[in-house]
């Protein structure tokens, strides 16, 4: 992660790369099915106004400061507890799963990913807090998550414009480094 740009592109070539993720700027399009007022959070973010935290399921991931953000991370587990326990019925009736393969599903994960119970009855978090803002429109109440780069976006184009972008944008960058226009 961390790529919006045709530079990106021929830095991460460079490095041996086949290719990148754009999640973040490809989520920044006109196309993008996210919310206007979420898509305005997102661009209205500085470089500075992102964090890596823990907090939101016991797996590290980037996401915009928020409100919501600043509570789980200066939260106790004894309070973060409860609001797990309440996502996960909320994830359960969203998905229709039963209790029992809820049950099931989150023994596996603490089994193959060496999760805490802590950890567990967090996993629930992260699908509802995402749901809230990235579905329902919320993100007062949700998590944004991002990519670093997200500081450097300032504009919605189509998905067209933004491939065209950064193809023009690493040809011009391979002919400065004096390497192959025709590589990407």
């Amino acid at each position: 992660g961390g790529f919006c740009d045709g530079r990106g592109l021929v830095a991460a070539l460079a490095w041996g790369a086949q290719g990148i993720a754009m999640g973040t700027r490809f989520l920044l399009t006109q196309e993008s099915t996210v919310p206007d007022n979420v898509k305005q959070r997102y661009l209205a973010a500085g470089l500075t106004d992102t964090v890596r935290t823990l907090a939101v399921d016991g797996h590290p991931q980037r996401v915009i400061r928020t409100e919501v953000i600043d509570e789980l991370e200066q939260a106790s587990i004894v309070t973060r507890l409860p609001k797990a326990a309440a996502n996960a019925l909320r994830f359960r009736r969203l998905t229709g799963t039963s209790v029992r393969d809820l049950l099931t599903e989150g023994l596996a994960m603490k089994r193959h990913q060496d999760l805490t119970w802590a950890q567990l009855a967090m996993a629930a978090n992260a699908p509802m807090l995402t749901k809230a803002a990235m579905v329902d429109g919320h993100p007062e109440v949700g998590i944004l998550p991002t990519g670093q780069v997200v500081g450097e976006i300032d504009s919605l184009p189509t998905v067209a414009e933004v491939i065209a972008s950064v193809v023009d944008e690493a040809r011009v960058t391979l002919a400065r480094l004096g390497a192959s226009p025709a590589a990407p």
